[in-house]
């Protein structure tokens, strides 16, 4: 990544706006414009556009211009040249240093801003005081049970129609974070914006709260395709298990790797209620509760395999990486 002094853009970065500082960065590693065309479209709609600052974390190769005519709507917008984007952890960690805004959005090429007033309502509660903000999730492609079974597993517990309020837990993707504490809360950025809840365990340990604003509303796509849907799962889990024990001993990894059913259950039991609430409200096939067990279980051998260091975790953050980047061809 290119540096700079205060006067200049971050990176290869156009600045477009007139005031001193965005009021919101949105962070977004992407391979091309084409991946993060719709998420453009639906944050260009923004009440607040023109304080908004885009950062891409992109490989040079990808030769994004940052003075491109799909960019121009908004405030600021940052390049931020990656080798690549094997490591997510890594090309987030990048761009939320080069960011210029005091809040920041850890966005996805699959998630889009649903209301016009996304933004201002996630700034009003970061100036209430509130370190992270959680969105209410919408499914993006709802018609198919895959990707409501996947959608539940991932962001049931902050579905839109969620009441209001503190919560203790929380998606690392596509929620907005207070920089500096983001920033200052641990050591190894890329490894705790990577996968696993080293982010989640430095900010509480700082004092830091969190809260869920469901009339901040952003869809999420989904897969749909069996073998994806189970592979995406798997390595999801191999992915938690193996950044969570980086450091731990031999048998407390030998543990939880014999715990492997038990974390089956204990994530299935999590996301059950919000599934069942699921089912009522959008007259969903209860199918999608076995399948969400299929879900946990296939997750949890994936955590074991990762405790125990079989397979190469390279190669699983490679495999979710395309799931992450282009999960439209998945869906």
């Amino acid at each position: 990544m290119n540096t700079h002094d205060e006067d200049t853009d971050i990176a290869r970065g156009a600045r477009h706006a007139t005031a001193s500082a965005p009021a919101l960065s949105v962070i977004l590693p992407t391979d091309g414009l084409e991946a993060i065309r719709g998420v453009l479209d639906h944050l260009r709609r923004q009440t607040i556009a023109g304080q908004l600052e885009i950062v891409l974390a992109t490989p040079a190769s990808s030769r994004i211009d940052p003075a491109h005519q799909s960019l121009a709507a908004f405030g600021w917008v940052g390049v931020v040249d990656v080798e690549n984007l094997d490591s997510l952890g890594r090309a987030r960690a990048l761009a939320l240093q080069a960011a210029r805004a005091p809040y920041a959005f850890l966005g996805e090429t699959h998630s889009f801003a649903r209301s016009p007033d996304w933004a201002e309502r996630l700034l009003a509660r970061h100036r209430e005081g509130w370190a992270v903000v959680v969105p209410g999730f919408h499914n993006a492609n709802p018609g198919r049970l895959l990707s409501w079974a996947g959608f539940l597993l991932d962001y049931g517990g902050w579905m839109h129609d969620q009441p209001a309020g503190e919560t203790d837990y929380w998606p690392l993707n596509n929620s907005s974070c207070d920089r500096s504490a983001v920033l200052g809360c641990t050591q190894d950025l890329a490894g705790a914006l990577s996968y696993g809840d080293q982010m989640l365990l430095a900010l509480k340990s700082g004092g830091h709260r969190v809260w869920f604003e469901p009339e901040a509303a952003l869809a999420h796509l989904n897969i749909s395709r069996w073998r994806d849907w189970l592979d995406e799962h798997w390595v999801a889990g191999h992915l938690v298990a193996g950044y969570r024990s980086r450091d731990w001993p031999l048998p407390r990894r030998w543990a939880y790797a014999a715990a492997a059913p038990l974390i089956a259950l204990v994530l299935f039991v999590r996301v059950r209620p919000p599934a069942r609430q699921a089912i009522r409200r959008y007259g969903l096939s209860r199918a999608i509760l076995p399948t969400m067990l299929l879900g946990t279980t296939t997750r949890a051998l994936g955590e074991a395999l990762g405790y125990l260091r079989l397979g190469r975790l390279a190669a699983s953050e490679r495999r979710m990486t395309e799931y992450e980047l282009h999960k439209q061809r998945y869906a």
